[in-house]
């Protein structure tokens, strides 16, 4: 294994966690997308980013670092709060993935999925708007799945389902 980087844009500080976790177990530089400026050096990238309204948080600094990216060993994490376990959530995170990155990203990149954390009261006035017309939506929703229903609560209480052992077959497969 070459050098590698871990680089992450974390708005809450899941993704930080799991980077942070990532960097240390293959003692990888972790670098925010505000610090990781030429990645040349590197022969492994490997980028953690949260999920959003369906997009990776920091597409555009995937995006403007494309060329250099996809010359290299390209490993991509996504966080949020969908359950990573379920068929129906990695489809439409993949989904989410190719509506926000170019294709030669996505076709490059072997991704993994993790599990968040969501404080409602820490969100950004953004994020909390979006998460409202989403609670208004699942409150007057008839029949709720548990996923939905742990959705609801999240605006009670913070909810924090990170568990940095996820990233144990990112780590090994950076280590190939």
């Amino acid at each position: 294994m070459g050098k590698t980087a871990v680089v992450y844009r974390s708005e809450y500080g899941s993704t930080k966690r799991y980077a942070n976790y990532i960097g240390e177990k293959i003692q990888a530089d972790i670098l925010s997308t505000d610090e990781a400026k030429d990645i040349s050096s590197y022969e492994t990238i490997i980028y953690g980013g949260g999920i959003y309204a369906g997009a990776i948080n920091g597409s555009d600094w995937l995006k403007k670092n494309q060329e250099a990216i996809c010359n290299k060993k390209f490993i991509l994490f996504t966080c949020s709060l969908s359950n990573p376990h379920k068929e129906e959530n990695i489809q439409a995170i993949q989904n989410g993935l190719k509506q926000s990155l170019t294709e030669e990203l996505v076709g490059h990149a072997k991704v993994f999925f993790f599990p968040g954390a969501l404080d409602f009261k820490k969100l950004k006035f953004t994020h909390k708007g979006l998460l409202t017309v989403l609670f208004q939506y699942l409150k007057h929703k008839k029949q709720r799945s548990a996923e939905e229903e742990g959705m609801l609560k999240c605006r009670e209480m913070p909810m924090d389902f990170v568990d940095t052992s996820e990233a144990e077959a990112l780590i090994s497969f950076a280590k190939e």
